[in-house]
């Protein structure tokens, strides 16, 4: 047996991390979850819900296809896009817009496509928009989709760092002045602070991205996060908080190094029903 010299194992260990971080990165899982509350119309009960976090979008490649077949195969009504279209600041946004449209246009989701605005989606990204994308924008704005008299709204804030608490606040509860009277209220956003800027708002249910961490969850303790105020336990999935329920995505895509550890790429599909008045 060779004898192992002192930077030999160090450097072994490195490379079998950065292998496995980017293997973690293609190991794509699909959360079926379902959503059950008084506040749910009948009329949309079984209603399917496809949420999309941190896209950052660089080609059409495997990930990207794979997504598409996920998403056909769910057959969602709405597709909602939790912020982070872009790779970076400074990719083109004539071509991210491309690749999103590429993306989208293949799939179902009959009641349209959502998106709130995501940190990394600046230099106009929002506002060079193509003429007849599929695409609606929910910035300090609200869009409702019906089944008869029965409303479903969606309502999103334009801040992008959802930590500044007073900001997102200040700019839900202008929004929620403008948006439609009653129905079932989603606020969509790129961050678990949602669920503190939605507290005391008429909100049934938040729909959030976590796009503001480092890809690493550390077993045992949580999310590393950067930009954001809520608590390392606020993992995934489904977190309640003065009786407000918000279900959170881990997203797809990865910020800067292609590399995901313990924190595997999701989709989320949400299937929302009414239930009965405790």
């Amino acid at each position: 047996m060779l004898p192992v010299s002192g930077w030999e194992a160090p450097l072994a260990l490195l490379l079998g991390a950065a292998l496995w971080g980017h293997l973690e990165t293609r190991r794509l899982r699909v959360i079926r979850t379902e959503f059950r509350s008084p506040s749910v119309p009948p009329e949309f009960e079984g209603y399917r819900i496809a949420l999309l976090s941190g896209l950052h979008l660089r080609r059409m490649g495997g990930r990207e296809k794979r997504l598409q077949k996920i998403l056909q195969e769910a057959n969602p009504q709405v597709v909602l896009l939790a912020g982070n279209i872009k790779p970076t600041h400074n990719a083109e946004n004539r071509r991210v817009h491309r690749l999103l449209g590429e993306f989208l246009n293949p799939l179902p989701a009959p009641d349209g496509v959502y998106a709130v605005r995501g940190y990394r989606d600046r230099k106009r990204f929002w506002e060079e928009l193509p003429e007849g994308s599929r695409i609606e924008l929910l910035s300090n704005s609200s869009a409702e989709i019906r089944r008869g008299s029965a409303r479903l709204v969606l309502v999103g804030v334009q801040t992008a760092h959802a930590c500044h608490l007073d900001r997102g606040q200040n700019q839900l509860r202008e929004t929620l002045t403008k948006a439609p009277a009653g129905g079932f209220r989603i606020l969509l956003g790129q961050s678990g602070d949602l669920l503190r800027i939605a507290q005391g708002h008429p909100i049934d249910l938040v729909l959030a991205g976590d796009n503001l961490h480092a890809q690493i969850r550390i077993p045992g303790i949580g999310v590393l996060r950067r930009d954001t105020k809520v608590p390392l336990r606020w993992e995934r999935g489904w977190i309640e908080e003065g009786g407000l329920r918000m279900h959170l995505s881990a997203g797809v895509g990865t910020r800067w190094l292609p590399f995901r550890f313990f924190l595997r790429p999701e989709v989320s599909i949400i299937e929302i029903f009414p239930s009965p008045s405790e």
